[in-house]
């Protein structure tokens, strides 16, 4: 079975099931599994860090998991303090990426401070989709139309770069990836936003239109980023998990910035959407 199929069948498992849990699992379960979610990915970030033994990859993604819930429930920082340093984080990937790919490849990074990154960006990206879907008016709705975002440009992209990819994105970090097949996957997106405004999902705001395309652009390079880790890790695929996906991360390294910067801007433009 080539790549391809498995990674359609695999896709086609999914998505009801994550259509089921954003829009009508009770909270208690769509939080289970935002944990369950965590704790795997933290185990996966364990290996790319450096970590080989089991033991540590349980303990790291058990951390993980915790994390989000201790820091959103217990410490109560308020989210706005967790999410906009992230997307300043993020700003400043995209700006290394587009700008020195090498020397975010070899820059020295010890593999706990690998480990802490990866809970930051980790429990970012879990604190964001339980506010986006539990603490935002039409959560579960649009919960849903940011992943279909990420999914829709995530497509387009590889089905654009494939039929028209000649310029290379970031050769040094990732071959396969194109200026087409992104300028691709952004047309999807702006498809995407147009069919909710017609279906009168969504009013149409051109805040609506900018901040879709900002997050299906970032989104690619939350792609890239994983990439470097799995370059300096010496591997292709984060893990096994997901047949035609390879890991956890692998299927969430967009999710990972576009969650918490589209949560940035709901807070920041509360009546965008």
């Amino acid at each position: 079975m080539s790549s391809l199929i498995r990674r359609v069948a695999t896709a086609l498992v999914l998505i009801p099931i994550v259509v089921w849990l954003v829009l009508l699992s009770p909270e208690n379960i769509f939080s289970i599994v935002l944990l369950v979610i965590a704790f795997l990915a933290g185990r996966e970030w364990a290996g790319l860090a450096g970590f080989q033994r089991n033991q540590a990859k349980i303990i790291t993604g058990l951390i993980y998991a915790l994390l989000p819930v201790v820091i959103h429930f217990q410490v109560i920082i308020p989210v706005e303090l967790i999410i906009y340093p992230t997307m300043v984080f993020w700003l400043l990937i995209v700006i290394a990426i587009v700008f020195s790919p090498d020397r975010l490849l070899k820059v020295s990074l010890s593999r706990y401070l690998l480990l802490l990154l990866g809970a930051v960006l980790l429990s970012s990206m879990i604190i964001a989709l339980f506010h986006l879907r539990v603490e935002t008016e039409n959560g579960p709705q649009i919960l849903m139309f940011l992943l279909l975002l990420i999914w829709v440009t995530d497509s387009g992209a590889y089905f654009s770069g494939r039929l028209f990819g000649k310029h290379k994105l970031s050769a040094v970090i990732s071959p396969g990836k194109t200026i087409e097949g992104v300028l691709g996957g952004l047309i999807y997106s702006l498809l995407l936003v147009y069919a909710a405004i017609t279906m009168k999902v969504f009013e149409y705001s051109s805040a609506l239109v900018w901040v879709s395309l900002i997050v299906a652009f970032v989104s690619v390079y939350g792609d890239l980023f994983e990439s470097v880790l799995k370059r300096r890790a010496g591997v292709k695929d984060s893990g096994n998990l997901l047949p035609g996906h390879g890991g956890i991360l692998d299927r969430i390294d967009s999710l990972i910035p576009a969650a918490p910067l589209f949560l940035g801007f709901v807070l920041l433009l509360e009546d965008f959407l």
